[in-house]
């Protein structure tokens, strides 16, 4: 089950308004609503890490192709590391039992490693 919030756009004025307390998110496409990678970790730190300079750039891309559209992300409030990383398991799981695959960017992450917007 996916974070049934109001998309926020990916900006980093916007990133460091919010809490850097362990949670799960989700970065996607405000236009089409599609979710391109679920996340978990401290949100701020995270969404930050996501874009190599920071979340300056408007236009990023990711593993070589841009994606059309405006950038958005929500997150969800855990409370504890394992808590977090239980959700997004969960999250994962039930993307997959209703497309069929993960999100475009969680197909090609290794464990511990961070995806680039």
């Amino acid at each position: 089950m996916s974070i049934h919030k109001k998309w926020s756009k990916y900006s980093r004025r916007n990133i460091l308004k919010e809490p850097d307390n362990y949670g799960v998110y989700e970065i996607g496409d405000i236009e089409t609503g599609a979710i391109l990678y679920m996340g978990e970790g401290k949100i701020r730190s995270s969404l930050l890490l996501h874009s190599p300079d920071g979340g300056r750039a408007k236009q990023v891309s990711v593993i070589g192709t841009s994606i059309v559209g405006e950038y958005g992300y929500r997150y969800e409030l855990t409370g504890t590391r394992e808590k977090a990383k239980h959700r997004r398991h969960n999250m994962l799981t039930e993307f997959r039992r209703s497309y069929g695959s993960l999100p475009r960017c969680n197909q090609v992450v290794t464990p511990g490693e961070r995806v680039y917007f």
